[in-house]
């Protein structure tokens, strides 16, 4: 078997499904409802809408599921690493118990729209585990299963795992899921069009104008027009004011590999307590079975080797999985709110008929789901049990920190631009260079053609850095991403980066 990655970056999720291609708009158009983003919490949210009798259009910048959703290592739970002690230090019991339902909630979904519509996406039922194998970090697991009991939680306090793992404590927590994102999506954005609804890729919102309806502002001449609008992209791609989310909300990047090996994996989902992270789970397609090795989690765009990320991560898997093959690879990038809970409401508290669902964090999927439900209850009017919980005017309670944090080993990585001058690069290589004094963003293509950029980002400006791991430049203040010769990928960012002038 060969551990060598190859050049093309690609999820598995992506690889092994081919979905449904879509329109691009072609025309004005006016609608209920339209929603701006095509992952889970945009689909979800268009589902919902639709299924409550609006007329809902979807638009995706890019490819249907070709965000953070597509990229996911697909992990249905209420388990957010140790999120429960803290947040009921944070905000108290009750807000913590909505917190778990709201994402319970999620998952039920999830099975019952799996069922109802025959969408077979690898759905399985899993116990989710945190584990540490640091004997200082016991303490804050039993901290967490103390949380646990207090809220009625399923799980349980355990010493030993079934892996190849040198544990030192680790806490369960019952009836969690595994599944394939992007089949199960597919099968929704179905029934949105059997409902009635508008689908459209390559078909990116760049900006809103906001009167008694909303307009949506296409990269084309075309717009679409309609009574409430539901940003669920990134970060808003509108944000009028104090920049509320881009201050608000921090990114980081991650890795997996969807890795083939010998290797009995046994039931259960995994992630570490420790640092670099590492999280695992089986993978189950057409009778065959893979395994999912990610980690190396670190703030998107810190200008280290994310090429050296990967490698570590397949040392792991080596280490403890024996002789493997490396299928995929590819990152993920995700926003992360100051108290760990999604942002899903109304946009501002001035802003009538324009709503969002963002900084999901690290473990999005279920509470996307349930935030698809709230969107459609705050415009239908009707009451929702979390709406409270996930609004973005909520006050943020501080809480005292009393651990002391541990050092990050990628932060001692190389870095990942290595040339200072453009005759340095080789094929393939880009980095941040010197012309007359300026810094520029240079990349060499295969063909041996230079490409030199602005390394401001076009969202609000903050110099890019190069991923070496990925060849894309990275925004490290508020996580756009650009392809090697500029083009942009994810955002908040709307447009390309510039070509570079003297």
């Amino acid at each position: 078997m060969s551990t060598k990655l190859t050049d093309n970056v690609q999820s598995y999720w992506h690889k092994i499904y081919q979905k449904d291609q879509e329109n691009t708009l072609q025309e004005d158009i006016q609608t209920d409802v339209v929603v701006a983003g095509g992952g889970i919490a945009g689909v979800m949210s268009a589902y919902f809408l639709a299924k409550s009798g609006k007329r809902v259009a979807l638009l995706e910048a890019r490819e249907l599921y070709s965000g953070t959703t597509g990229f996911t290592t697909a992990k249905l739970t209420a388990q957010h690493n140790l999120i429960y002690d803290e947040m009921i230090n944070r905000y108290g019991q009750k807000t913590a118990q909505q917190y778990y339902q709201a994402n319970m909630e999620g998952i039920a979904f999830v099975k019952e729209l799996a069922n109802q519509y025959g969408i077979d996406c690898d759905l399985e039922e899993q116990d989710a585990f945190v584990f540490t194998e640091q004997i200082q970090h016991k303490d804050k697991l039993k901290k967490e299963y103390d949380a646990y009991q207090k809220l009625g939680i399923e799980g349980a306090f355990v010493e030993d795992l079934p892996l190849d793992l040198d544990i030192s404590a680790a806490v369960m927590m019952r009836h969690q899921a595994q599944f394939h994102p992007v089949k199960f999506l597919q099968g929704i954005v179905k029934e949105i069009k059997a409902l009635g609804g508008y689908v459209f890729e390559h078909t990116p919102v760049m900006d809103l104008s906001v009167d008694k309806q909303v307009t949506c502002h296409t990269d084309s001449d075309y717009t679409v027009t309609a009574d409430d609008v539901v940003l669920a992209t990134h970060l808003p791609v509108y944000e009028p004011g104090k920049k509320f989310y881009s201050s608000h909300v921090k990114t980081e990047s991650s890795y997996a590999l969807a890795v083939k090996s010998s290797y009995e994996f046994p039931e259960g989902m995994y992630i570490n307590n420790d640092l670099p992270k590492r999280t695992l789970r089986s993978i189950r397609d057409n009778g065959e079975n893979y395994l999912l090795v990610g980690g190396e989690s670190h703030p998107t765009g810190d200008g280290k080797s994310s090429k050296e990320r990967y490698e570590q991560l397949v040392k792991f898997a080596e280490s403890h999985f024996g002789d493997v093959e490396v299928l995929n690879h590819w990152s993920s990038h995700d926003y992360i709110a100051p108290d760990r809970i999604p942002f899903i409401g109304q946009l501002h508290e001035d802003t009538d008929h324009v709503y969002t669902l963002t900084a999901f964090g690290k473990w999005g999927l279920a509470a996307a789901v349930t935030g698809g439900k709230v969107i459609t209850d705050l415009i239908q009017g009707d009451d929702n049990p979390y709406a409270a919980l996930f609004a973005p005017n909520r006050q943020i309670n501080k809480i005292t920190e009393t651990e002391p944090k541990d050092d990050n080993p990628t932060e001692s990585y190389d870095k990942s631009s290595q040339a200072s001058d453009p005759k340095q690069l080789s094929p393939g290589m880009g980095s941040i260079v010197k012309i007359d004094d300026k810094n520029v963003a240079a990349y060499k293509d295969n063909n041996g053609q230079l490409h030199l950029l602005d390394t401001a980002c076009t969202h609000l400006g903050c110099d890019v850095a190069w991923n070496d791991g990925d060849k894309t430049w990275d925004c490290p203040c508020h996580g756009s991403r650009f392809a090697a010769t500029g083009e942009v990928i994810e955002g908040p960012a709307v447009k390309d980066m510039p070509t570079w002038k003297k």
